[in-house]
């Protein structure tokens, strides 16, 4: 019997071993893969709704917004958790429409990735490619659409405060990169893109003061020196968009920390794990339901369109 037991385990090991390999690969490419099957995922809703051609272009970025929507969500809950919470952002890839806000939109996400890292302790200065992106991004909104760019002034103000033993490197990094942008505008060869419909300044607002009450419970749970420093710079980045006429995507990025507020607040909460279960897997599932949905709501359009033709 202990032989028969013996050879069992041996023939166990080469199947233990592969599956070992696969884990292994997978943790170490985990970010690839996120950002592939978001892509292809934005990709697939995008082309259901109707977007084909150009916009299709866009879906790399919406992949990478995906994959840093992931990482934030990582800094503060379990990565199962913050899988299901991506999802629940991913649900609102059928309603984007403009390119340059939602360019504008990825790149606040990942600005704001870098300032929650800086919150939650893990680095005690930004690095000077942080300010490369900084600028980019701040020189792209310039571009497309300027009145998002206010979003990275009190961030931009921040990250130097932080960098201020080495300002003139982080000063001359924002200069290079925001710097061509402004000439390009300044110089007339670029005309000022007009801004998109805004919502009005007290809808605004209210918004941004009903999504920030829960986000801060997210930002909150970082450095005790630095959490309440960041409250307000994102709380004035936020707020200065109130003022512009920047579009709902301005905002967007605000829901994610609030999504986070609450599920921390669920966990502390509710004791019925298997609610949590539920709960954790119904975010899992939302980014397929979202591509059903984009994909059947256009044959059952087209059906009550051809149903009322025939009526009539």
């Amino acid at each position: 019997m202990l032989a028969g037991t013996a050879m069992a385990e041996q023939q166990n090991i080469p199947q233990m071993s592969r599956r070992r390999k696969v884990s292994v690969f997978l943790r170490q490419h985990e970010q690839w893969n996120a950002w592939v099957f978001f892509t292809l995922m934005s990709g697939l809703v995008m082309y259901c709704v109707g977007l084909r051609g150009m916009p299709l272009l866009l879906t790399p970025m919406l992949g990478i917004m995906q994959l840093y929507v992931l990482k934030i969500s990582s800094l503060y809950v379990r990565r199962s958790t913050a899988m299901a919470i991506t999802g629940l952002f991913f649900a609102a890839t059928p309603f984007y429409r403009a390119e340059p806000a939602l360019l504008c939109t990825s790149l606040q996400v990942v600005v704001l990735y870098h300032t929650l890292v800086w919150v939650r302790g893990k680095r005690n200065m930004f690095s000077l490619r942080h300010f490369v992106v900084l600028g980019l991004a701040a020189g792209v909104s310039l571009l497309l659409l300027p009145a998002a760019a206010v979003f990275y002034a009190p961030l931009g103000a921040l990250m130097l405060w932080c960098n201020r033993n080495r300002w003139w490197s982080a000063g001359c990094i924002l200069f290079l990169t925001i710097g061509p942008a402004l000439a390009l505008i300044f110089s007339g060869i670029w005309p000022v893109m007009p801004a998109f419909t805004g919502m009005s300044s007290v809808l605004s607002v209210l918004l941004v003061v009903l999504m920030f009450l829960p986000a801060a419970v997210t930002i909150r749970r970082g450095h005790p020196e630095r959490r309440n420093m960041a409250l307000g710079m994102l709380l004035t980045a936020w707020l200065l968009g109130c003022l512009q006429p920047t579009g709902w995507l301005y905002f967007y990025p605000l829901l994610l920390p609030a999504l986070l507020g609450v599920v921390l607040m669920l966990h502390k909460k509710v004791t019925n794990h298997r609610l949590l279960y539920v709960l954790r897997a119904l975010g899992l599932l939302i980014p397929f339901a979202t591509l059903c949905a984009a994909a059947i709501l256009p044959v059952y359009r087209s059906a009550s369109h051809q149903n009322i033709e025939y009526i009539r």
